[in-house]
Parts: C-alpha cells; sequence; structure tokens
C-alpha cells in the first residue's frame, strides 16, 4: 500500500498508481481504513463517529447511540427519508423531523410499513414519522393528505383531534387541501377560521378554476369570499381575512404573472391591501 500513488480521492474509495503505472481503485474499509463501514445511502461509521459522506453527522445523539450496532434499515432518497437502529432504538432522519428518536420504537419488532407516506409500526404502537399515533393505522381512513378519519374522530395531521362535526365534515375545494367546513363552521388546518360563514365560503373561480390564468404561486395561494367577508388563503401557512367594504365586487385579476383580489377601490396582494392608482 505505501509504494502507491494516490490519483484521485472518493469518499469510499481511491484511485491509485502502482509502480508499473497501472491504474486501479482500492476500497475503503476494505483495503485500507478497515475501521470503517459503509451503511449506504452515503451514510457511514468508524468506531467514534457517523459520515455522510465526507462530514460528520448526528453528533447531538452520538451520547446515546451504540455505534458498534449502529445500521441503515430502509431509505426512500425522494423524500429525504432515512431509518437507521443499533441495538437500544430506532431512529429518523426525514425532512419532516430532522434526525430523531423514534419514542418507544423497538429494534427488535420494527416495522416499515409504508415508507413514502411515513407509516411505522413498532409492538403495540404505530406512527406517522416521528409521531406516536393515539389509534391503531388499521383503524385509520385517509380523507387526503392533511386529514385522516378515526371512527367518530377526525384527526388533522394524524395527531390532532378536531372538534367538528364528523358528519358533515368535508373539503370546500380539491385543490385546497388545509380547508374544510361542517354545518356549523370553517376550518383551516386544525383551527376554527372566526366569522366565516361555511354555507356560502367559496373559493374564487378565477383563481381557482380549471380555466384559471396562471400566476405566481397559483399551487397555493387563493382568494375567497361568503356573505361576510372576503379571504386570502396560503394554503400551507395561513388564512387572512380581508376587510373589504365592496365585498359584492370583491373578485380576482392577474398582472403581470401576479394573481390580486381586487375590488372597486383596492387591489390585495397576498391579501395586503395597496391603492388603485
Amino acid at each position: 500500500m505505501n509504494d502507491l500513488i494516490i490519483l484521485d480521492l472518493f469518499w469510499d474509495r481511491q484511485l491509485v498508481k502502482d509502480k508499473s503505472g497501472k491504474e486501479f481503485e482500492i476500497f475503503r474499509g476494505k483495503d485500507y481504513d478497515h475501521e470503517w463501514v459503509n451503511l449506504g445511502n452515503g451514510y457511514s461509521k468508524d468506531n467514534n463517529c457517523i459520515y455522510y459522506y465526507d462530514d460528520t453527522c448526528f453528533e447531538q445523539y452520538l451520547n446515546k447511540i451504540d455505534i458498534a450496532s449502529f445500521s441503515l434499515i430502509e431509505a426512500n432518497e425522494a423524500e429525504n427519508t432515512i431509518y437507521f437502529k443499533d441495538k437500544n432504538a430506532v431512529y429518523l432522519k426525514s425532512y419532516m423531523c430532522g434526525f430523531t428518536i423514534l419514542p418507544e420504537a423497538s429494534p427488535n419488532n420494527f416495522r416499515i410499513i409504508d415508507i413514502d407516506n411515513g407509516y411505522l409500526t413498532s409492538g403495540e404502537f404505530d406512527y406517522w414519522y416521528e409521531s406516536k399515533l393515539p389509534y391503531a393505522l388499521s383503524e385509520m381512513t385517509p380523507i387526503n393528505e392533511s386529514y385522516q378519519r378515526v371512527g367518530d374522530s377526525i384527526f388533522f395531521a394524524h395527531t390532532i383531534k378536531m372538534t367538528c362535526d364528523v358528519n358533515t365534515f368535508e373539503q370546500v375545494h380539491p385543490k385546497v387541501a388545509t380547508v374544510f367546513k361542517d354545518k356549523e363552521n370553517l376550518y383551516f388546518k386544525n383551527e376554527i377560521v372566526e366569522g366565516a360563514n361555511p354555507a356560502t365560503f367559496h373559493f374564487l373561480e378565477d383563481c381557482i378554476g380549471n380555466n384559471s390564468p396562471y400566476y405566481l404561486e397559483c399551487d397555493i395561494h387563493f382568494y375567497a369570499k361568503d356573505d361576510k367577508q372576503a379571504y386570502f388563503v396560503n394554503e400551507p401557512f395561513g388564512i387572512k381575512i380581508i376587510k373589504t367594504k365592496d365585498l359584492e365586487n370583491f373578485r380576482f385579476e392577474v398582472i403581470d404573472e401576479i394573481g390580486y383580489g381586487r375590488d372597486s377601490n383596492y387591489r390585495y396582494e397576498k391579501g395586503r391591501r395597496k391603492k388603485v392608482k
């Protein structure tokens, strides 16, 4: 090994040349650095650390991780979701929660049910990503990606039990996953939209219809109204009440690929009022 000339370095191997000029690869963990172990998907370990390619990772958990038994269970690279285990616990690294220990999950009976949707089980507990569920997955029926029905209850984000009328709970529009209504209330995520009238609330067809024009963030930004007030809906983050004095003429328009709410006197960009010049 000492008489090899290193031509190029990679995280898991080296391109080298011997005295005769022959070029070939030697592999880390096999031909050199023998304590190093390739875990897969860019992760590796030695006796002291865990690495992602050339960088150390999970440092804040090293006092809890048993490195000798630490291994990769399964990865969904498209969703940036990877499960690990050691002799004591199960670990999750995901865009949903960072790197964390699954509460009360055992490496001896842990099983991934649906890696794309984050459904897991371990003994008597089922999980959605890092969240331990208050019900069995077999009892759950998805309503959409945001809401689930379990028996006579509705949950938001799998763990938040809604206070709503289950029998009349329905999605206002199929393009907006976080706005629902029942016979009494309008809901954004798990919160009641105070003052909204669920019987008359509707999204403006010009911004949400199949033939609506393109505008920036047209997949998450919408305008709506009921018989009391107008609304700007940012589907992932919030709903804003627009206190227009001209509700009858409140409408939607696109100017230079920007979508606006509009009444006789003002334009509303992301719900913020601007005087029409």
